[in-house]
């Protein structure tokens, strides 16, 4: 049935969204916010084109999501609305499609491609998002109320996940709420990408009205439960350490108003009696968290770092899994997972990527991602405009989801990688709209001299 429905939406919605969305912007704001939300639930409104499900690597099928659709649909009526304005290769477009070009020659001389197929056609859909992302700015002239339109979709997403972690917590009875994904360590990475974003606008955009201002707070703080929620060691530290550079980035160099003040003094005394209430709580987990969990995460690492010496250019995208299964040699000194019929992954992303992709395969991951994260930084640090500030609250979220990556692999999961890849789009269209500002004053600068 799940099938049926997405072939009727593949025919049918996405030529409707393309219409709706190119008649009207309004449409194509909710269109695009919606998309947005969808994120959340992520295997729920997806199918799996040859699904391998019992597979443990990251990606076990020719996946196609809700988002997907509604992301075709916007293109298509982009393209009918305004494709003069279309930008054909967004920035960073030759470093990303190097890496693209690589990942296929890297599976093509693989031992078991069709899990490396798997995961070429997820970077060809998180490569279309990012374009997507990216003219939806552009096509809106980088207006306040596109920056609004993701905004609403992130302050929706607050809601519902904070809805879905209080039910689980408190009337499900959960210890560790995982909300719509499959593992509670997903929902942290998936938060604190948006997190600091958007408390930032909350706190520091003047142009709110009382209803957004509050909407979005309080998005922000079910954010923030549902980190708390899944008991996660290092999402309550980066979730406290977010809250705190909001703060800084909105206030620095800021004109303080009542909005602000009101927000940043309601915010800490959030943070103070909510840290209290799950005081006893983060104490268990650092003190009793198991040493299991920590010895099997250092067993995975070292067999990535023994793959990787192996092969020059790793076992192939998505397919550590399957030679850790199938290659005895890197399983002989498995202690705590020696029982798994099926070997795991490596919860250390580089390690996992240098494994499938060789050494310089991670050097070209991390390189690509430096480069991201420091864009963002340097066009931020003025501080003088609403989009500067959005751009060092970006990196902020960005480099806590690379931090992670040193603990967890969910970076790899689609959820996460759509939420990252909007966060990226959003902030490349900020530095355009900069870019664009700048040369404006330029001009009018040289009219006013002559």
């Amino acid at each position: 049935m799940k099938y049926v429905i997405f072939t009727f939406a593949l025919v049918l919605g996405v030529p409707v969204i393309a219409g709706a969305t190119a008649f009207s912007k309004l449409l194509k704001r909710l269109a695009f916010s919606v998309m947005i939300v969808s994120f959340l639930f992520g295997s729920k409104f997806s199918i799996n084109i040859m699904s391998m499900e019992f597979y443990r690597g990251p990606v076990r099928g020719f996946e196609v999501t809700f988002a997907d659709l509604i992301a075709m649909g916007l293109a298509l009526g982009m393209l009918l609305r305004t494709g003069s304005k279309i930008v054909w290769r967004p920035r960073f477009f030759f470093p990303l499609f190097a890496f693209f070009i690589f990942a296929i020659v890297n599976v093509q001389k693989s031992m078991y491609q069709i899990y490396g197929w798997f995961a070429i056609w997820q970077l060809f859909r998180m490569g279309f998002m990012y374009w997507c992302v990216i003219n939806f700015f552009a096509t809106e002239d980088y207006d306040h109320d596109s920056i609004l339109a993701l905004m609403q979709g992130y302050i929706a997403s607050g809601w519902i996940l904070g809805a879905i972690s209080f039910k689980q917590k408190y009337l499900d009875g959960i210890y560790r709420t995982n909300a719509f994904f499959d593992h509670s360590n997903t929902v942290p990475s998936f938060a604190l990408i948006i997190l600091c974003v958007l408390l930032t606008w909350v706190i520091f955009d003047g142009k709110l009205s009382k209803i957004q201002f509050i909407l979005g707070f309080f998005a922000s703080l079910g954010l923030v439960f549902a980190i708390l929620s899944t008991g996660s060691r290092t999402g309550m530290v980066t979730a406290a350490g977010a809250m705190v550079c909001a703060i800084i980035i909105a206030r620095h160099k800021a004109k303080m108003t009542g909005h602000m003040r009101f927000a940043i003094i309601f915010l800490i005394c959030c943070m103070v009696l909510g840290g209290l209430m799950v005081m006893d709580t983060v104490i268990d987990r650092f003190l009793n968290a198991p040493e299991s969990s920590e010895e099997a995460r250092d067993e995975f690492k070292i067999a990535a770092v023994m793959m990787a010496d192996d092969f020059k250019i790793g076992v192939g995208l998505n397919q550590y899994s399957q030679v850790l299964t199938d290659v005895k040699k890197y399983r002989e000194n498995f202690q705590v997972m020696r029982n798994e019929e099926q070997g795991g992954v490596a919860h250390h992303i580089y390690l996992l990527t240098a494994a499938e992709m060789g050494y310089g395969g991670m050097y070209a991951f991390v390189a690509i991602a430096v480069l991201f994260g420091l864009s963002m930084v340097f066009y931020g640090l003025s501080w003088k405009s609403l989009e500067q500030r959005l751009l060092l609250a970006l990196a902020v979220g960005f480099f806590i989801l690379f931090l992670i990556g040193f603990y967890e692999w969910v970076i790899r999961q689609s959820t996460v990688l759509y939420q990252l890849v909007v966060a990226v789009g959003f902030g490349q269209s900020l530095i355009y709209s900069i870019k664009i500002q700048k040369k404006k004053n330029l001009l009018s600068l040289g009219g006013d001299e002559q």
